[in-house]
């Protein structure tokens, strides 16, 4: 079993140096918590929207610099962060944002 595992992570090591270095994109974590239906806008592009419900985690890949969050009902909170940073709240049909 160890010898397995230090087989893998011989060929993974270089294969990962060699995707780093030909310039993969960055994955970043949003973490979204609300008790409400909710619409996102990543970077203000019309194109990079997101609409759910409730409590949801993502995983994008590229670059994110800030991102908003708002609700869809007369009650309710959302609140948004990315890569485990600093939450931003709204309550009901309120808009928060979280920038990196």
């Amino acid at each position: 079993m160890a010898r397995s595992i230090a087989r893998f992570a011989t060929v993974l090591l270089p294969a990962c140096a060699a995707l780093a270095l030909a310039g993969c994109a960055k994955r970043h974590h949003i973490t979204v918590e609300s008790n409400i239906c909710w619409f996102a806008v990543i970077d203000r592009q019309s194109d990079a929207v997101i609409n759910d419900c409730g409590s949801k985690n993502y995983r994008v890949a590229g670059d994110i610099h800030c991102i908003s969050i708002t609700g869809l009902a007369d009650t309710g909170f959302v609140r948004v962060r990315v890569d485990e940073g600093p939450w931003a709240t709204a309550t009901a049909r309120g808009t928060a944002e979280t920038c990196r």
